[in-house]
């Protein structure tokens, strides 16, 4: 789908999947989590990546102990731009303290033309901080591939149940090289009944105004 900055990507749509919990069903040596939230704006990038429309998202993961995980995970979109649906896999593992994970995203919109594309993704944490950097290929529009975006971020436990987080990042699209800097803080509440949360994101582009985002998401 694309926003009033041109492109936008899954974030964070796979991203905060991922960070909505786990749940459900488990083996000796695989588990599989599901998740599902309602947000009232869906941010990306730091601008609205649903015309300011609340949004549905949800989705499974799997994952096993060797590292292996496959996933899906879907959204609403705003009115007439139908859903997002990514498909996810990759491996990710430990050495000397650092986690690293290594995969592959393909963000597919039933209802537009021309937007579909993957994403090669890499990201390396220490305890709660992470880097990540995000390669775009095999799109529909060929003059999209090789846009970049990094992201820096981390979290924090302020209180019991309370987490503080935030995330600063850079993106570089092509094929004009258009770029921008974006950046977010958000606070979640976590409950026996699901995670509320509250987002504020914004970017340097003076033309766009911030987002304040109120979500509801649990894990089962």
């Amino acid at each position: 789908m694309r926003s009033n900055l041109k492109k936008t990507l899954v974030s964070s749509a796979v991203t905060g999947a991922l960070m909505l919990g786990t749940a459900g069903f488990s083996t000796a040596q695989a588990e599989l989590e599901f998740n599902a939230g309602i947000f009232s704006d869906y941010i990306l990038w730091g601008t609205t990546a649903s015309d300011n429309n609340a949004v549905v998202q949800g989705g499974v993961d799997w994952g096993h102990d060797s590292g292996v995980y496959l996933g899906t995970w879907v959204s609403t979109l705003g009115d007439g731009q139908g859903q997002e649906v990514d498909l996810y896999g990759g491996y990710a593992f430990e050495a000397g303290g650092l986690g690293f994970d290594l995969g592959y995203v393909y963000y597919y919109y039933p209802a537009l033309d021309d937007f579909d594309y993957g994403d090669l993704i890499g990201t390396v944490s220490y305890g709660p901080v992470y880097a990540t950097v995000q390669y775009a290929l095999n799109a529909d529009d060929a003059d999209f591939e090789g846009s970049m975006v990094y992201k820096f971020g981390g979290g924090y436990e302020i209180m019991p149940s309370v987490s503080l987080d935030g995330e600063i990042g850079y993106v570089d699209l092509e094929p004009d090289s258009t770029t921008w800097t974006f950046w977010s803080l958000g606070l979640t509440k976590s409950t026996d009944l699901g995670d509320i949360s509250l987002t504020y994101a914004q970017t340097d582009e003076s033309s766009l105004d911030p987002l304040f985002v109120v979500g509801y998401s649990i894990a089962f």
